[in-house]
């Protein structure tokens, strides 16, 4: 990409993964970190910084992070001798270079590439969505009510980089300082208004965040099974906390009124406040009118005023998703008209309660739901439209999967009474079975749990089991693939597999003029090898 796309007031961010530089005018540190202590001169001027020691060039500012792997501050002399000119650091070094001494690198880190970036979040409408569960949904629908409202958005979620003008990027697997001041001042130059950021609670921990300015902080809620990062509970809440720590003077914080531990927020904050919820009182809110397998209608209500809101993915969740949402856009002086047509018009996401019809005769739904909260709000939505007996696929990851989060898994499935199978995210799983055992301590008659380690064959098993009536849920990974095959190294996700064997047992696969079925449709005879 031309360095010229990166240009703002001047400014380049360049190497989004650690560098931002700022080529045609510099800026002291003291201005961006006032309470720093600058060693060996009186002040350190910047036009570039980076992270990694092993990007550095000529002229940079090396930011020595700690991260949980290894200590920046060990490669100090590395990032020297490739052409650093001064040291930011949480501790005095033996250097000649002139050093800037802070409490948190990472905190100094973000807030120098935001300065190096021109601050694009001061020049958008810039709403930031953090919590256990939702972030992802929740942001895609603001996207669609901003939209709505005729205002260009740009959006960083964990689906989907949009930078405006039509402009994508591949999604971050891990948000960093650098990239995030590139991708809003990228936004900023396609003459975006509004940028909706989905902010993980490992970003605000690490202060992936820091130097951004939120006009909106939006915490879905917080959930006590998102600790495998975090160690425990307070911690966890102090990251998402922080979230609210970075609004601008004029932001406005959006609360579930419904979440203990928002609720409890509400009460320790001083931040202008909008909530959200559907059993407590709140300041948007929503009674449901009815709900089908393929959609649900529900009021909204805000103001005294009410308007209908249709959408084609169920369940009271999903409900939640589109009140944080209107809440955004009326912080944001959204009239409700617009954002329940922004709501209406939202797309069902691929892999988030995601619906397939094959013309089958039972229920399929995809859904990414790893923890133990997001799995028992995908059983409930499905129970609330299922007469039948509802089959639920839940999956196990050996490498990342903790064992207490196991057990909790397998007791909401053993209160949910759905038939379970259990399987890895991976195409061909593990001989050890052991992390499904695990799984299996949660649950009252394990013996009657389906363990097929082969994700292909568990998701065939399920399928042929499932009577008129039912309902399948295949949870676990969503929309991301979990496995390449044939010569062409196939991308393939649970989406694929089972409409695969839908079409294949419906007779209704789509078919292509020169005959065969049409590009993308595989049959399920292509997966039974792997």
């Amino acid at each position: 990409m031309d360095a010229s796309e990166f240009a703002w007031q001047g400014g380049l961010v360049s190497t989004p993964s650690t560098t931002t530089a700022n080529t045609d005018f510099r800026i002291r540190l003291s201005d961006i970190l006032p309470d720093a202590k600058i060693v060996g001169a009186d002040d350190i001027f910047v036009e570039s910084c980076c992270g990694d020691w092993q990007d550095c060039q000529s002229n940079d500012v090396y930011v020595a992070l700690i991260e949980a792997e290894h200590d920046g501050h060990e490669f100090t002399n590395e990032a020297i001798q490739r052409g650093a000119h001064a040291i930011v650091t949480e501790r005095l070094i033996m250097s000649a270079r002139p050093q800037c001494i802070v409490p948190d690198t990472r905190e100094a880190y973000g807030r120098i590439c935001q300065a190096l970036a021109g601050q694009p979040s001061s020049r958008l409408s810039t709403i930031g969505v953090s919590g256990s569960d939702g972030k992802t949904v929740t942001s895609h629908l603001i996207r669609s009510i901003m939209n709505e409202a005729g205002r260009e958005t740009g959006l960083v979620s964990s689906l989907e980089v949009s930078l405006g003008n039509g402009r994508k990027s591949v999604p971050p697997t891990q948000i960093n300082s650098a990239q995030l001041a590139s991708q809003l001042t990228q936004m900023a130059l396609a003459k975006c208004d509004t940028a909706v950021v989905e902010l993980p609670s490992t970003a605000l921990a690490q202060r992936s965040t820091a130097g951004i300015g939120l006009d909106v902080a939006v915490l879905t809620n917080v959930r006590s099974s998102a600790l495998d990062f975090h160690g425990n509970l307070m911690n966890y809440r102090r990251a998402q906390s922080r979230l609210l720590k970075q609004l601008k003077p004029t932001g406005i914080a959006v609360l579930n009124a419904d979440d203990p531990t928002s609720h409890f927020m509400l009460e320790q904050i001083k931040t202008p406040t909008l909530t959200f919820g559907m059993k407590q009182d709140a300041n948007v809110t929503a009674t449901l009118v009815n709900r089908s397998r393929t959609e649900q209608t529900f009021l909204l209500m805000a103001g005294g005023q009410s308007v209908p809101v249709k959408t084609k993915v169920i369940g009271d969740h999903h409900i939640q998703n589109c009140l944080a949402a209107a809440a955004v856009g009326l912080a944001l002086g959204v009239d409700l008209f617009s954002i329940a047509t922004g709501l209406n018009r939202a797309e069902a996401m691929p892999g988030r309660m995601e619906q397939l019809d094959c013309g089958q005769e039972f229920g399929v739904w995809v859904d990414a739901a790893r923890t133990p909260n997001q799995l028992a709000n995908a059983i409930q939505s499905i129970k609330q439209v299922t007469t039948g007996q509802i089959w639920t696929l839940c999956s196990v990851d050996p490498q990342s999967d903790d064992r207490s989060i196991r057990k909790q898994i397998g007791q909401v499935i053993d209160r949910s009474k759905v038939k379970i199978v259990l399987t890895y995210t991976q195409a061909g799983g593990s001989n050890d079975l052991e992390p499904m055992h695990q799984v299996l301590d949660g649950v009252s008659e394990p013996g009657q749990a389906e363990l097929i380690p082969n994700r292909f064959k568990a998701i065939e098993w399920i399928l042929q089991k499932a009577a008129p009536g039912d309902a399948v849920l295949i949870s676990g990974c969503g929309n991301r693939p979990f496995a390449l095959i044939g010569d062409d190294s196939w991308t393939i996700n649970d989406r694929d597999v089972c409409e695969a064997w839908l079409y294949d047992n419906a007779s209704l696969a789509p078919v292509s003029p020169e005959g065969g079925l049409e590009p993308g449709i595989y049959n399920i005879d292509d997966y039974r090898e792997c």
